[in-house]
């Protein structure tokens, strides 16, 4: 029997529920990051060019995320995952400038040190203080280029040398890149390349063969690092005073805990004083819940919780398996980082300097993500229809 020719169509997003749930769940939290990181740094006026003060630059960057969303789910996705030799290229193009970057950083004059670690590339003026983290574009393009490559139909993902090898290879590089300099998002871009092994349909059994490997690297990097050692006691001990890595969990569950029910009110928290570092970033949900109490956590919660739904019902109606495979890769690992915050903020998890996706500040990671939430929109956007057949 002949097979019915079919075309793809683009739904508009009053067709297309998923994905335009999806768009308003992202909006809410980019429209709320700027609230909470305002309300988190509101202390005293910020000396220096008016780009310097970090309330200004994250809602520049929230409005310019918000556009990319608005905007980006309207690129074709296939562009990225053509089924002939194009998509694994172009894909593969974008990996490589991303770990080309991610050895940038350690050239004196073009990386930048910030707490002793060398996360960023500085460029332009430098009063405008402008600045990119390459980890952030590894974690983006490496399931992106993982897709591309082995959704193909003539790779058999089952074969242990020519698929498997390789590629747990390439994750285990791109993780090396990071690790030194950033271990939470290392573990991030770890095991979402894993995830989306499974994903693509690698047998399980080889992927459990990597759990030595990541013993391995857990005894190197943590075991052996008397300060990643620490912050993990610290999650075990965490009113010790003895330690010096319980500070940050004590004082992120003081936080919360005094929070209440509806909190201490917008600006008026006490954690921004100094007594808990980086709280418009790794610990914005503990500032939260100390000015927004159960309340606030409760509603940023339940945007994520629509936001992992759309994401998940986007996979679902996808056109085809690449499709349905990039929405998967992506909502995980977007909704796993969300996760990760929330258990690090509540002390469940080690510090692990982990931002919380679309909310938290920061240029590069909230573009991306933006980026990669319209990708994900793009898939749920496509469907499939016989040639000459009306599309409602």
């Amino acid at each position: 029997m002949a097979r019915t020719p079919v075309q793809t169509a683009r739904l508009s997003l009053a067709d297309n529920r998923p994905g335009r749930s999806l768009i308003l769940a992202t909006l809410c939290l980019i429209a709320l990051g700027v609230v909470i990181v305002y309300s988190a740094t509101a202390t005293v006026t910020e000396p220096g060019h008016w780009y310097a003060r970090s309330t200004i630059r994250h809602m520049l960057f929230a409005v310019l995320a918000a556009a990319v969303v608005l905007v980006g789910w309207r690129i074709d996705y296939r562009w990225l995952l053509s089924s002939d030799r194009r998509g694994p290229v172009v894909a593969g193009v974008l990996l490589a400038v991303a770990m080309v970057t991610a050895v940038l950083v350690f050239v004196p004059g073009i990386g930048r040190e910030v707490g002793g670690y060398h996360r960023w590339i500085r460029f332009g003026p430098s009063q405008f203080g402008l600045g990119f983290q390459p980890s952030e574009l590894i974690k983006l393009t490496l399931p992106i280029f993982l897709i591309a490559w082995l959704a193909r139909a003539k790779e058999s993902v089952r074969s242990f040398r020519r698929v498997f090898l390789p590629a747990a290879a390439l994750i285990g590089l791109c993780v090396g890149l990071v690790i030194t300099q950033d271990f939470g998002t290392a573990t991030l871009i770890g095991l979402t390349g894993v995830a989306t092994l499974l994903l693509v349909g690698v047998p399980w059994l080889y992927v459990c063969g990597l759990i030595p490997v990541a013993g391995v690297g857990f005894c190197l990097f943590v075991m052996n690092s008397s300060h990643r050692w620490a912050r993990m006691t610290a999650m075990l001990e965490v009113w010790s005073t003895s330690n010096p890595s319980a500070y940050q969990p004590r004082q992120s569950l003081l936080a919360i805990l005094t929070g209440g029910w509806f909190g201490k009110g917008p600006g008026c928290g006490t954690v921004k004083l100094g007594y808990l570092p980086e709280d418009s970033t790794d610990f914005l949900f503990s500032s939260l819940c100390e000015e927004w109490g159960f309340i606030g956590a409760a509603v940023l919660m339940g945007l994520w919780a629509l936001w992992m739904c759309r994401a998940w019902q986007s996979a679902s109606v996808a056109p085809d398996r690449r499709g349905r495979l990039l929405a998967g890769a992506l909502g995980f690992m977007i909704a796993l980082q969300a996760v990760l915050h929330i258990a690090v903020d509540t002390v469940a998890l080690p510090p692990t300097g982990m931002s919380l996706p679309l909310v938290s500040a920061g240029g590069t990671s909230l573009l991306l993500m933006a980026g990669a939430t319209a990708l994900i929109v793009s898939v749920s956007a496509r469907r499939t229809s016989p040639i000459g057949e009306a599309h409602p």
